[in-house]
């Protein structure tokens, strides 16, 4: 966290609007803030050493990997960030393999609005997050 006490953030997502979206919800936070945006995994490995964000917010794909084998590398990496992965599938069995590589939090992209400053704040806390849709598919798998 830096001096002034807020949650540094770097957004991952190969859309543009995606990103302006989301720096939108978190600028209405005074404890977020945005320090960085990335459109591929490359720039956010490079942004995540120079920056050193808390928190990443990825989306599930980002080129060329999935959210999973990306979170592989920021771990193998050591990059000391809690990851929060946004998603248009709230797919079990990609929910699952993205929190055995390292990702913190899990998010459907419908629920941006509802659930994100939430998100944020747990996964910084070093909880692990489900919003109302993952925890509903994630629990499918655990039946």
């Amino acid at each position: 966290m830096e001096e002034n006490g807020k949650i540094r953030i770097l957004i991952a997502d190969d859309f543009k609007v995606l990103r302006d979206v989301i720096c939108l919800y978190l600028e209405q936070a005074g404890d977020l803030e945005v320090v960085g945006e990335a459109p591929n995994l490359k720039d956010a490995l490079e942004q995540a050493r120079e920056l050193q964000p808390d928190v990443v917010i990825m989306n599930d794909y980002l080129p060329p990997l999935d959210s999973a084998h990306a979170a592989e590398l920021f771990r193998k990496q050591e990059l000391p960030v809690a990851i929060l992965v946004i998603s248009m599938k709230a797919e079990a069995d990609l929910i699952e393999r993205s929190f055995r590589y390292g990702v913190n939090g899990f998010m459907h992209k419908d629920e941006i609005d509802d659930c994100l400053t939430e998100a944020v704040r747990s996964v910084h806390r070093g909880d692990r997050y489900f919003s109302p849709r993952a925890r509903e598919a994630y629990g499918s798998i655990q039946d």
